[in-house]
């Protein structure tokens, strides 16, 4: 069963579905407690100047509400040391410290954006920043395997006469996800996903509703990871989705991309 998370929820698209909602939309407020007029004055609508400290006061002390800005290490100041708010290494909310969100370093011990960044077997791209020109055929390890909610994004062209193409997602020696666009299958272009497991392959899924792919042509794989299932978009539209046939999510831990494409980078995110 799914978490409820869609791809939709990654795909381009506003966060805020009324950004330029007004103060109405909060709710009617009084313009003071009945039986305190003015008590605390600026604290409510069309009330005078209220005392430092409150909003629409004059200049605060450091820490307040229109204060200047506040030392490093704490909300609105600048960047503090690593391991403070709004310091260097920090992942937010919901981005995993093997797996961090784009454009933040690992969190929880990991590597700062100055150290060296650690490669070789059992190492994933650096920062989750991204592969930067792979040549095809490639081999990508996955630092922690696969997880909820990690988007994995493969970029690039297609070559100007292809045959086929395949991204797979590997644990060991069986590939979980196979996913390989076909572009002259007796003369139809088709997209065929399956699962392989001990050198034998499963029952293939021809379910992709159109062929996204072109001769010559960019394009951007999205695969994103849910408890249950991968979901696939191309070039942001969502093509399709695939049950996960091996439930050891977190032993599926490399990506392998070879066939008639090039590649312009490979990232990873926890969205």
């Amino acid at each position: 069963m799914s978490d409820g998370f869609s791809l939709s929820d990654a795909l381009s698209g506003p966060n805020n579905p009324n950004p330029n909602a007004p103060p109405a939309a909060w709710g009617n407020q009084p313009g003071a407690f009945p039986g305190y007029p003015a008590a605390f004055p600026g604290l409510y609508p069309g009330a005078p100047t209220a005392p430092a400290g409150f909003p629409g006061a004059p200049t605060a002390p450091a820490g307040f509400p229109g204060a200047p800005p506040a030392p490093a290490g704490y909300p609105g100041g600048p960047p503090a040391p690593g391991g403070f708010p709004s310091a260097p290494g920090m992942v937010p909310p919901g981005a995993s410290g093997m797996y961090p969100a784009p454009g933040h370093p690992p969190s929880g011990g990991g590597a700062q954006p100055s150290a060296p960044q650690p490669s070789g077997p059992g190492f994933g791209p650096p920062s989750g920043g991204p592969v930067t020109a792979p040549k095809v055929p490639c081999d990508i390890p996955l630092q922690a395997g696969l997880v909820p909610r990690l988007m994995i994004t493969v970029a690039g062209t297609v070559n100007a006469r292809p045959n086929k193409f395949q991204v797979d997602l590997k644990k060991g020696n069986d590939i979980a996800f196979h996913f390989n666009p076909r572009f002259n299958e007796d003369g139809r272009k088709v997209i065929v996903c399956n699962t392989m497991l001990q050198n034998t392959w499963g029952k293939e899924e021809r379910t992709a509703p159109w062929f996204p792919f072109e001769a010559g042509k960019p394009f951007k794989i999205l695969i994103l990871c849910e408890q249950d299932q991968l979901k696939v978009a191309v070039n942001d539209a969502h093509l399709l989705q695939y049950n996960h046939r091996i439930k050891e999510l977190n032993q599926i831990t490399r990506l392998s991309i070879m066939g008639d494409v090039t590649l312009s980078n490979v990232t990873f995110a926890m969205i």
